[in-house]
């Protein structure tokens, strides 16, 4: 027998930019993406399963969260059935087809690298969700170049336990601060405006990270370098927090990156790895 696709509703204009979407679909919460596609759209399970080749049940658990999606296949099943554009969860396009715009109207889509998940206005929009989910996600490499980076620790109590466990885990956590006593760290605390309270935090967030210095896995550095971006790195998924000379990091763009062979993520990947080169044990 051969088996027919059921029609779905018609797909709201805009639906996968919708903030809670793009958070969604960022952390490839499929479970999310599914309750608020059918929020939108009124398809039900039985059609999203239809089209997306998988068992009702499949697409109950996966939205209940008793089942994840981890494969690639099933990922490019998802995002092909419900007609989500593949760039969207980090998927390569089907031969053939075009990607995506991700610009505005009017503006070529090549100008916008492909490996560019999102942007946020500022470090303070990043979903807290999406830290912890980066973290906790990570199998195989974290990397973190800050000057002082306290909202990390100072904002999630569980911070150290999750590095530590990752860490003893087998994944490999490099840390790098920027040196309190450094003139890099004096300027651009002048340079935001807030003078010695730069060094400050920074001696705060090495008093929260002091547990970790013997810790399996784990290597935390200092670095005396001019920082234009902070980077976090998760795997194959990239925070980059842009500087901006009289604003504090809090208050300035973070993009989101997604590795895809001679981007963005590898030019700021490269760009860490030269500093890291230059760091000393904190």
């Amino acid at each position: 027998m051969v088996s027919v696709r059921r029609p779905l509703p018609q797909t709201p204009p805009g639906l996968w930019d919708r903030p809670e979407m793009a958070d969604a679909l960022a952390r490839r919460d499929i479970g999310a993406v599914f309750k608020i596609y059918r929020q939108w759209t009124g398809a039900t399970q039985t059609q999203i399963a239809a089209v997306c080749g998988l068992p009702q049940s499949h697409v109950s658990d996966i939205m209940n969260s008793r089942r994840q999606v981890t494969t690639l296949e099933i990922f490019e099943r998802i995002a092909d059935g419900i007609d989500l554009p593949r760039g969207r969860i980090g998927l390569a396009e089907k031969p053939g087809t075009v990607p995506e715009p991700r610009s505005e109207p009017g503006t070529p889509a090549a100008d916008v690298p492909s490996d560019i998940v999102r942007v946020y206005p500022s470090r303070a929009a990043v979903p807290g969700d999406l830290w912890r989910t980066l973290f906790a996600g990570a199998r195989h490499q974290v990397d973190v170049l800050v000057i002082a980076g306290l909202f990390l620790p100072d904002g999630h109590a569980d911070f150290t336990t999750v590095l530590r466990r990752k860490g003893a885990e087998g994944v490999p956590i490099r840390y790098a601060l920027g040196d309190p006593d450094s003139p890099a760290v004096a300027l651009r605390g002048d340079e935001e405006g807030i003078g010695d309270g730069l060094a400050a935090r920074t001696r705060i967030t090495l008093t929260y990270l002091a547990s970790l210095r013997d810790a399996p896995g784990i290597e935390l550095r200092l670095h005396a370098t001019t920082l234009y971006n902070s980077i976090y790195r998760f795997d194959g998924d990239m925070l980059v927090n842009t500087h901006v000379y009289g604003a504090p990091a809090a208050h300035s763009p973070v993009m989101h990156l997604r590795a895809q062979p001679g981007g963005l993520f590898d030019h700021y990947a490269a760009s860490f790895e030269r500093i890291w080169a230059t760091t000393e044990g904190a």
